[in-house]
């Protein structure tokens, strides 16, 4: 059975950071303070533990008041097509509506854009995600 929690307790941060270089978002090593600092930026952070497995996490960045940005959802291989993903995105917009945070958007990876449109999102019509790329 798949658990999810919102608090997140510093002795797990390692293991959230091991769980980013999974996911390919993290190459050099991390530390408890950067993930420490990760976490406490974010309006909320989500994990998903199997027992004492990390197993996935999603979080939302927002001012708290306005808008909300879902972020870094990510499951590990071995776990997918079990519904946490799913779960996470759920518990995330939750999180943000009780909040009084109603306009909440995300980027789509390629492949994942069923998964957020049976979770009630829409893509945005003439919108188009832009990064800054240093020249």
């Amino acid at each position: 059975m798949i658990n999810y929690k919102f608090n997140i307790e510093e002795k797990d941060f390692l293991k959230i950071c091991d769980l980013y270089k999974m996911a390919g978002w993290w190459k050099e090593s991390c530390s408890s303070e950067q993930i420490s600092k990760l976490i406490s930026g974010s309006f909320c952070f989500l994990t998903a533990w199997n027992e004492d497995k990390l197993v996935g996490f999603g979080r939302v960045i927002s001012d708290g008041f306005n808008d909300g940005y879902i972020q870094d959802v990510y499951v590990a291989e071995n776990f997918r097509k079990q519904g946490i993903a799913g779960n996470i995105i759920s518990k995330l917009t939750e999180y943000c509506k009780e909040k009084n945070i109603n306009w909440i958007a995300l980027i789509a990876a390629p492949g994942s854009v069923t998964l957020y449109e049976k979770l009630g999102f829409e893509k945005m019509i003439d919108h188009t995600p832009m990064q800054f790329q240093e020249k």
